[in-house]
């Protein structure tokens, strides 16, 4: 996984191309609402032992039993919304798996988790900035600065020094 600069912020995840490992010889594909396009035409070209899994919630009992039972010569594909993946990878990282195990599609949507820097708060589906926090109620400036940690971006105060002068609304990319 590779990380993109913009603005000076290189934490925002870049996402490549998902190819097939050739040196796995176990192969589990893990969408989150339904298998996308490009990770059915994965799974359709993959030739070893494989399985697909969809899992609507990352903290699924027998998603968990799957990445800790997983098998040392086998790669992971993840498929969803950027939290779902993130989140699945870590648990995958804790149960084990290796970096280098763990292959990550380009999410499905532009949706972000947003934790707010003042209250704490994580705020789903976060499609634009600035955007009120649903926490504290302040108007975040959404960044693009991604922390592994929580599946989110940050997201500050918009303009604290004049709270009348608000940056105009924008979609997040």
């Amino acid at each position: 996984m590779q990380t993109e600069q913009f603005n000076g912020v290189v934490s925002k995840p870049a996402y490549q191309p998902v190819e097939l490992n050739p040196k796995s010889s176990f192969h589990l594909f893990i969408a989150e609402q339904s298998v996308t396009p490009a990770m059915q035409s994965l799974y359709d070209h993959c030739s070893k032992d494989k399985a697909v899994a969809v899992y609507p919630d990352a903290s699924d009992p027998e998603l968990l039993k799957s990445l800790a039972s997983f098998p040392l010569v086998g790669t992971l594909y993840l498929a969803g919304t950027e939290p779902f993946i993130w989140r699945v990878a870590s648990q995958a990282r804790q149960a084990g798996l290796r970096p280098d195990q763990i292959r990550m599609l380009t999410p499905v949507t532009r949706e972000r988790h947003l934790f707010c820097c003042h209250c704490h708060q994580i705020t789903e589906g976060v499609t634009y900035s600035p955007f009120i926090c649903a926490g504290c109620g302040l108007s975040l400036e959404v960044t693009d600065h991604f922390a592994r940690l929580h599946s989110a971006y940050f997201g500050y105060q918009a303009n604290a020094e004049d709270s009348a002068d608000m940056p105009e609304r924008r979609e997040v990319s």
